[in-house]
């Protein structure tokens, strides 16, 4: 199997040689194009860069996006150094066979195999080297803060969104672009190709801020820990076939098209499987979004939509308590993105935009999770968004120039 993969990774890298611009040793290939506060970036490390993401499939504006990402190591670089931490040599190789192990290859076969597609060993190692660095200032400045943030109702929270079967939990990002009509499902689907070629994290999550229509676009479209067997059936086995770090290819849902970064992965052996009941109200407005989002605006609890729903025929208002197991596709996708009194505004039935309210989720009667477990993994998470935002901060505050203007 490795054998094959090699060769398949060989070709791509063999014709991303040869579209390689010519001239790569021209004079002033090693010119500055940006300044990013005190460092520059090269005409040659964009060049690399560019070659480097097409290798791995990514699309769109490849040039543009490999400027953006020698952007922000420059900005993370410059955070690392005066905070005076040092990344071992040794730190860097992991993280480097770690990388070059997701195609099940050694370390050495990938550097072969990016060499042949006229990518330098040094490339790669900054790559990576930029990487190991910024996890390692992210968790040596906010990993006490991160940890003491989360109080402890967290954790029964987080285990009544999952429940407490054992077996596999995953900690995912989403982005939700709208379908509503030919032309805007045409427009979505363009945008999704996009999306799914980003390869970090905080990329993503400004795609979700900016694009998605789901509820979880405010946090980034990061979505909490939930149990892969419960996901709905279109896209369990997509988000199942990913491993941390990497994007999903678009998923076309019900009214959207889907796109999917996992988080996180974890597998609980021990627990008593249980299904949960969950408690929810779905009333449909008729109209169209902008009355959904006024109905939800002036609800704060599963009661209230009785009131939006005064006059109405009964079937406008649904109310119902079933285990998880039993609950329609779309609705369920809906329901794990929410907590308590939350809403989303996403569905649409006959024609019309829908109110969907999460009333109450009843978890198992018996807790055998590792509550140390699920505390490390929410850790993990906050200190995601907080290093994105500390990205955002740090960036806002360095001065960058394009040369080329």
């Amino acid at each position: 199997m490795n054998a094959v993969i090699g060769r398949c990774f060989l070709v791509l890298c063999v014709a991303v040689f040869q579209l390689a611009p010519v001239g790569t040793a021209a004079q002033g290939k090693f010119s500055p194009e940006i300044q990013v506060g005190d460092s520059v970036v090269t005409r040659h490390q964009i060049d690399q860069r560019t070659l480097f993401l097409t290798l791995l499939g990514a699309a769109g504006d490849v040039r543009e996006l490999a400027r953006e990402q020698l952007i922000n190591e420059a900005v993370q670089m410059s955070a690392v150094r005066d905070a005076e931490l040092e990344i071992s040599p040794e730190q860097v190789e992991a993280g480097m066979a770690e990388f070059a192990g997701r195609a099940n290859l050694e370390t050495e076969q990938l550097l072969a195999l990016l060499g042949q597609a006229g990518i330098q060993t040094e490339t790669f190692r900054d790559f990576m080297t930029a990487g190991v660095a910024w996890r390692e200032l992210v968790r040596t400045r906010f990993n006490d803060e991160a940890r003491g943030s989360i109080p402890r109702i967290t954790l029964p929270r987080t285990l009544a969104r999952t429940g407490t079967e054992g077996g596999v939990r995953v900690l995912v990002s989403e982005v939700l672009l709208p379908t509503a009509s030919p032309e805007t499902a045409l427009a979505s689907r363009a945008r999704a190709a996009e999306i799914a070629t980003l390869t970090n994290e905080s990329d993503f999550a400004a795609a979700a801020r900016q694009f998605s229509i789901a509820p979880s676009a405010a946090r980034g479209g990061e979505l909490d820990w939930v149990a892969l067997e419960v996901l709905p059936d279109d896209v369990r086995g997509i988000i199942g076939a990913l491993s941390p770090g990497q994007v999903s290819r678009p998923v076309e849902l019900e009214n959207s098209v889907g796109v999917f970064l996992m988080r996180d992965v974890e597998r609980v052996a021990s627990g008593v499987q249980q299904d949960m009941f969950v408690e929810y109200a779905l009333f449909i407005t008729g109209g169209g979004q902008a009355e959904a989002q006024r109905v939800a605006a002036e609800v704060d609890t599963c009661d209230d939509l009785y009131g939006a729903a005064i006059g109405l025929p009964e079937e406008r208002l649904v109310r119902e308590t079933k285990p998880r197991s039993e609950i329609a596709g779309d609705i369920l996708r809906e329901l794990s993105t929410l907590d308590e009194f939350e809403v989303s505004t996403a569905l649409v039935r006959g024609g019309g935009a829908t109110v969907l309210m999460l009333c109450q989720r009843r978890p198992g009667e018996e807790n055998t999770v590792d509550l140390n477990i699920v505390g490390n993994r929410l850790v993990n998470t906050r200190l995601g968004t907080t290093a994105a935002h500390y990205l955002a901060e740090l960036r806002s505050e360095t001065v960058v120039i394009d040369l080329t203007n």
